[in-house]
Parts: structure tokens; C-alpha cells; sequence
């Protein structure tokens, strides 16, 4: 008597058999990279905001745009990220939108006007965007059901860890926050996102559900 065909078992069904190890929480580190990058940039550039306004004469208006452009670069991020991580997986998006934030990050410390300024923070942005959805899908995909939620908080984590690289920086730099120097703080506040550029590029796999 032939036996009856076996049916294939889903992804997620064997991750829950093999449970939540180091190889997971290396992984969700390397894809949170993004989110650390993002609380770094975004509390760095509304902190040194006031400085570049005094170094540029820049109005009230200006000085909103240069923070509201970030956002507008990240809904755009949000909208193509979806389709294309869909396309080529979780893994590029990440590696390609931490990339992006540290190149375009260190251009920003060289713009010499409000509107290059504007243009290069609305594309680190856009990098944002186009990261952030990747990694919170790499982060659920990859865990066990029972642990998604703890995976799914480490890159918040990340976030604040990002936020407090900046503060520190911006505390060595100038307590009182009066007199800071912006264009290094931009380049200063990027040198983790370049280092993990080349972490993530190197071992972040990709998610086993693509």
C-alpha cells in the first residue's frame, strides 16, 4: 500500500520546533542596526537644528522644514519598501537603507545652503523608510511564535541606544547646547552607522520566509 504523500510543513512551523538561540538574537541585532541609525539621526538633527539656523540665518520656517523633511523621506521610504522587500527579500533593503543613512548622513555635515541641506536630510529620510518596514518583518519571520515579541523589541531597544550615542556627543560637544558644532555632530553621529554598514553587509543573513 502507497503511502500517503507528506505535506510540506511551513517555515514558521519549524522555526517554533527549533526555538529561540544566539543565531536569532545576532540576527535581529545586525537587522536593528537600521532603527539604532534612525534614533541617532533624528534626535541629532532637531538638536543641532538651532545651530545651523544661527550659522545660515534661517527663518522659523527654514528651521521647520529641515526636521519635517525627514518625515516626508520616511513615508516615501515606507511606501516602495513593502513591494521591494517582497522582490528581493529582507536582507538588501536593510543593508542598503543603513548604508544609505550613514553616506547621506556625513554629505549633510558638507551642504552649504538650506536647500541642499533639506534635499540630503529628506533622503536619509527616505533611507529610514525604506528599512525600517524590512527589519520589522525580518524580526517577526525569524523568531519563534512564542518570542516574536521580545525580537520585536530589540530594535526599540536599538532605538534608544541610538538616541543615547547622540546625547553623548552632543554632551561632549556642548552641555549647555548653545554653541554646538553641527557639522561634526552629523559626521561624529554617523561613524556607527558606516561601521554597521559593513557588520550587516558581512553576516546578516537572510530571513528563512523568503
Amino acid at each position: 500500500m502507497d503511502e500517503p504523500p507528506q505535506v510540506p510543513r511551513l517555515v514558521g512551523s519549524v522555526i517554533d520546533d527549533i526555538g529561540m538561540g544566539p543565531y536569532q538574537v545576532k540576527e535581529v541585532v545586525l537587522s536593528g542596526c537600521v532603527v539604532l541609525a534612525e534614533g541617532a539621526e533624528l534626535l541629532l538633527v532637531s538638536s543641532v537644528t538651532r545651530a545651523v539656523a544661527e550659522d545660515w540665518g534661517l527663518n522659523a520656517t527654514q528651521k521647520g522644514t529641515i526636521v519635517s523633511v525627514v518625515f516626508m523621506g520616511v513615508l516615501i521610504g515606507n511606501l516602495i519598501s513593502g513591494p521591494c522587500s517582497d522582490r528581493i527579500g529582507r536582507r538588501w533593503p536593510i543593508i542598503i537603507s543603513v548604508a544609505a543613512v550613514g553616506i547621506f548622513s556625513i554629505l549633510s555635515a558638507f551642504t552649504i545652503g538650506f536647500w541642499t541641506l533639506a534635499i540630503v536630510r529628506g533622503v536619509v529620510g527616505l533611507a529610514f523608510g525604506f528599512g525600517i518596514p524590512a527589519c520589522c518583518a525580518y524580526c517577526l519571520e525569524i523568531a519563534p511564535a512564542s518570542w516574536r515579541t521580545f525580537s520585536y523589541c530589540i530594535p526599540i531597544w536599538l532605538y534608544t541606544a541610538g538616541e543615547t550615542y547622540s546625547s553623548y556627543i552632543i554632551w561632549l560637544d556642548d552641555p549647555s547646547m548653545k554653541h554646538l558644532h553641527w557639522r561634526w555632530l552629523l559626521i561624529v553621529g554617523a561613524l556607527p552607522t558606516i561601521i554597521l554598514t559593513f557588520l550587516s553587509a558581512a553576516c546578516l543573513n537572510e530571513s528563512p520566509s523568503w
